[in-house]
């Protein structure tokens, strides 16, 4: 029995051989594989898009005085204009909105098909490092002499 031919290693966690992509402690058999895509994973941007418009309206409803006088609220320091506060926490959940929005990131995943169903079996924040493993993958098919999988267009 020969040993398998390594195709790509990133010298941590994945290993593409002539016969099996292993992922840590996981070894899918390339025989086994009948999908291959890389796919995007697009993160959810709604709360931050709904934490600024809730925080522009704020802000804009405080700077209008849209507030009655009688919601304004007594402190130690004198009485707080109900209309300042909602500016106030207007942009405050303005920057939070921002901030969620410029964190979330679009992700990566190698995207296989076996006869256990679809699963993302590596995913990163780092496009190029998932397309060299998903074409090590097509050179393995190649080299292998396996039934090429079906390749699903990028989503």
């Amino acid at each position: 029995m020969t040993p398998d031919k390594v195709i790509y290693t990133d010298g941590r966690d994945v290993v593409v051989t002539d016969s099996t992509l292993k992922v840590k402690n996981t070894s899918y058999r390339l025989n086994g594989i009948t999908k291959l895509c890389l796919w995007t994973i697009r993160p959810d941007r709604w709360p931050g898009i709904l934490l600024v418009l809730i925080g522009i309206l704020a802000a804009v409803g405080g700077y209008l005085n849209m507030l009655p006088q009688n919601m304004n609220i007594a402190t130690d320091e004198g009485p707080l204009s109900a209309n300042t506060l909602a500016m106030w926490i207007g942009a405050g959940l303005f920057l939070i909105g921002i901030l969620a929005l410029s964190f979330s990131k679009e992700r990566y995943a190698v995207r296989i098909g076996t006869a256990e169903g679809e699963k993302n079996a590596v995913v990163s924040t780092r496009r190029e490092y998932i397309a060299q493993i998903v074409d090590a993958l097509h050179s393995a098919f190649d080299l292998g002499h396996t039934s090429t999988p079906v390749v699903i267009s990028k989503k």
